[in-house]
């Protein structure tokens, strides 16, 4: 005879999100970055920004998504194979007197990821637009990393 087990949905006090952050700003001097905010904004809900990168012909192209943060805010670096994007996102909160905070999830600070591509790109191709929150940097393959076809002569 099949056993049936009833499904409760758990529910969540409204103070569950504050006291969730209360406990990580109350561990973080023990346990170090593991547990401060930084940590939180780059690693419990994956790593900002998330971006994408992939080879299309004779470039590759990433992709991140940057929601919030300005254009003027973003630093785009590259050394040899070597992209790194970091900045900072600045999100105000309501402050003062009869504020009261019932869920804060988006987080400001500094932010740094670093990316190794397969070969090196030309540094004078490089090109970056930045539209509706995404950032898409197109970064043309070295000539010299470019594959060629070498033709075959007959004697």
């Amino acid at each position: 005879m099949p056993s049936h087990q009833v499904h409760r949905p758990s529910v969540r006090s409204p103070l569950s999100g504050l006291l969730d952050e209360l406990r990580r700003e109350l561990h973080a001097p023990f346990f170090g970055p593991l547990l401060s905010r930084e940590a939180a904004y780059q690693g419990t809900r994956g790593v900002f920004p998330p971006v994408n990168l992939y080879e299309e012909g004779d470039a590759y192209v990433l992709t991140a998504e940057l929601p919030g943060v300005a254009p003027d805010a973003i630093d785009v670096s590259i050394e040899g194979s070597t992209i790194t994007l970091s900045g900072e996102r600045k999100i105000e909160y309501a402050t003062g007197e009869g504020t009261a905070v019932h869920r804060r999830e988006r987080q400001s600070g500094t932010f740094r990821r670093a990316f190794e591509l397969p070969r090196e790109i030309d540094l004078d191709g490089a090109k970056a637009s930045h539209k509706n929150g995404v950032l898409t940097l197109r970064l043309p393959k070295a000539a010299k990393a470019r594959p060629r076809q070498v033709t075959i002569e007959t004697a």
